[in-house]
């Protein structure tokens, strides 16, 4: 395959700042602290550490040995196993594909309410003088305005894809991800200069914040919530890491990597979170979750605060952007690089620029039922399966979090834990003298606690949609 279809990091450096922006995404910034403060607040962030630690780092590092040692995307890497693995490669590419299509329309919400503050911080009318809950019920009833600012998000994270691992991938993420924590610093800081936000750190810290939530602690609920959440975050199993494994240096450390990269994210995840509910809290707002919290709370918080919440309101925005960029070209990049993949294996080589273009094509379209869905609003939200599960974004969520991601986790842990043999990551971990960080600890959760694990996640949420 000729190297500018397919490319490869750096450095270092450059590969860690593009997974953690594949990790750092919207669900980051809205539903992990709200999760988190609704569901036992600190017992909560230990239920989601250990499913961190024992399933996160896990399959992040297997997912980026797999990558790198056979050098291809999801499908063509998992049939390297063997033929008839190759269905778990294909869970892995339309995860992301499925994703995307509904994560274009929210980071398009995101550039409108940005320029919308931008026009308010020049003296404008970004708004049309309506409240968060107006306006953001007259945005989503015109699906061609949401139609629109799809396309603009498309196009930038198309340009950005179509420019390659290097050119295009790593250099937006030395920018955005550094630029995410910066911003998301200079909110926090000045949130805590504000009187009453204290009561932000008592809902994410303490068990008030169920109280605060309206919602009572229940472990079995906690867990399920954790787990989900964890895989969502950690962009595993759909397919990230094995592609950018496969762009890795071989003397990069991978066991060091599968530890940094969810610190990392969780560790944005807990500052999002004190970017937001101080200020909620602050100026008497109310927690609630999911595109609520990010799109209607929110922008009466900013609102309440005069012109400097014009100010705070753009910086925030700019910084959902960021996120939700930095993840959206992780997922198109595994589409593209499966098309470019699976036409090189077919003698058929096509090149990267076309690649991107037929999958942002595939998304676009995949995105238009979710602009028309209204959240909820549209008819498709009456469909029998679409209403039992809540609407269009829920069921796109229902079927790659719930189902296609864990499944695939499992999968994988059982076919190298105990097909292939811990040797077979083990030599890959170990290139060029690197020592795996925690050797057995990997050997005991691929065979046995990682697929446990998952398998409560497959079954809680069929319990979940049941109703038990």
């Amino acid at each position: 395959m000729e190297e500018k279809n397919r490319g490869n990091f750096s450095g270092s450096l450059g590969f860690i700042l593009s997974a953690v922006g594949s990790a750092v995404g919207l669900g980051n910034l809205w539903g992990f602290p709200y999760k988190m403060g609704a569901n036992g607040g600190f017992p909560f962030l230990i239920i989601y550490l250990v499913f961190v630690i024992f399933c996160g780092v896990v399959v992040m590092g297997l997912e980026m040995a797999i990558g790198r040692k056979t050098g291809k995307s999801p499908v063509l890497a998992m049939a390297s196993l063997g033929s008839k693995y190759k269905f778990v490669g294909w869970l892995s590419v339309l995860c992301p594909i499925i994703i995307s299509g509904f994560y274009s329309v929210l980071i398009g919400y995101s550039v409108r309410y940005t320029w919308g503050f931008l026009l308010e911080m020049v003296g404008g009318n970004g708004f049309d003088g309506m409240g968060g809950g107006d306006f953001f019920g007259a945005y989503t009833a015109e699906p061609m305005q949401v139609l629109l600012f799809t396309v603009i998000t498309l196009a930038f994270c198309g340009l950005i894809v179509a420019g390659g691992i290097s050119g295009g991938i790593e250099k937006f993420n030395k920018v955005g991800i550094p630029g995410l924590f910066v911003l998301l610093i200079v909110i926090i800081v000045y949130n805590f200069t504000l009187p009453g936000a204290s009561q932000g750190l008592t809902y994410m810290f303490t068990s008030k914040g169920m109280a605060m939530a309206g919602t009572e602690f229940n472990f079995f609920n906690a867990c399920r919530v954790a787990a989900g959440q964890m895989l969502f975050s950690c962009s595993l199993g759909m397919g990230i890491m094995i592609t950018f494994g496969s762009y890795m240096d071989p003397k990069e450390n991978i066991s060091k990597n599968a530890w940094v990269i969810p610190a990392a994210d969780t560790t944005a995840a807990i500052m999002a979170g004190l970017a937001i509910f101080p200020a909620v809290f602050a100026q008497g707002g109310t927690p609630n979750g999911g595109v609520g919290l990010l799109f209607i709370t929110l922008h009466d918080t900013f609102t309440s605060m005069g012109s400097i919440g014009n100010v705070i309101g753009f910086l925030f925005y700019v910084l959902v952007i960021f996120a939700g960029v930095s993840s959206l070209i992780s997922l198109m990049e595994v589409a593209s690089a499966h098309f470019i993949d699976s036409n090189e294996a077919k003698g058929k080589p096509v090149s990267r620029k076309n690649a991107v273009l037929v999958m942002t094509l595939i998304i676009f379209v995949l995105s238009i039922p979710i602009c028309l869905d209204m959240l909820g609003g549209g008819a498709t939200s009456q469909l029998p399966l679409v209403s039992k599960i809540g609407c269009l974004v829920d069921t796109y969520d229902f079927f790659t979090e719930g189902i296609m991601m864990p499944l695939a986790a499992i999968l994988m842990c059982l076919i190298v834990g105990w097909v292939k043999g811990p040797q077979w990551y083990e030599e890959e971990m170990e290139k060029h003298g690197n020592k795996i960080v925690g050797k057995a600890f990997f050997r005991i959760s691929i065979k046995y606690i990682t697929p446990i694990l998952m398998t409560f996640v497959l079954i809680s949420l069929a319990l979940s949609y049941l109703g038990i």
